[in-house]
């Protein structure tokens, strides 16, 4: 009986996969400089204009996901000033609760880390994240292969350097 509802599960839910582990961050900037803040699901970032803060969840494919802003009169009406470290730091505060709200528990900071430890602002605003739960550290995700999916028909051989390879390297 339960074997024919699997045979016909649709999910429909499309951040499930990156919430289990089963989809890969992008791949393929092995040989830029920055290929750890390029390959990432979300990425959260903390975008500072002259006169305001904004923070914001963006997505690999679908751009900014969520969004929370010193703009929006409902967080500037509660803040001495739209541009200090206490906006960076409540923007954190929102931004972390509206992910979280969303389902979206993991995300990649979008700043080195020099840049985070030379930026006050930076610093609040991702102790902020940390502190109300969103974790700044995307979860591995599981290699899809024979062990996990037995529909594949074969196993992967392992990959071995080819003389080119080692020439390179040189």
């Amino acid at each position: 009986m339960a074997s024919r509802f699997v045979k016909n599960f649709v999910n429909r839910n499309p951040r499930n996969n990156e919430l289990m582990g089963r989809q890969a961050a992008n791949t393929g900037y092995q040989f830029e400089k920055d290929r750890a803040s390029r390959s990432y699901i979300y990425k959260v970032e903390l975008v500072e204009g002259k006169s305001h803060r904004e923070g914001r969840l963006v997505h690999y494919q679908d751009g900014v996901v969520v969004r929370a802003s010193t703009k929006e009169p409902s967080i500037a009406n509660q803040l001495y000033s739209k541009t200090d470290t206490s906006a960076a730091l409540n923007i954190g505060r929102v931004l972390a609760l509206r992910c979280l709200q969303s389902g979206i528990h993991f995300a990649m900071p979008g700043a080195t880390k020099e840049a985070i430890e030379k930026s006050q602002h930076q610093t609040y605003f991702f102790k902020a994240l940390q502190e109300e739960g969103l974790t700044l550290n995307e979860p591995s995700h599981f290699e899809h292969s024979y062990e996990t999916d037995k529909s594949f028909t074969w196993k992967r051989y392992p990959l071995k350097p080819t003389r080119q390879d080692k020439l390179d390297e040189l």
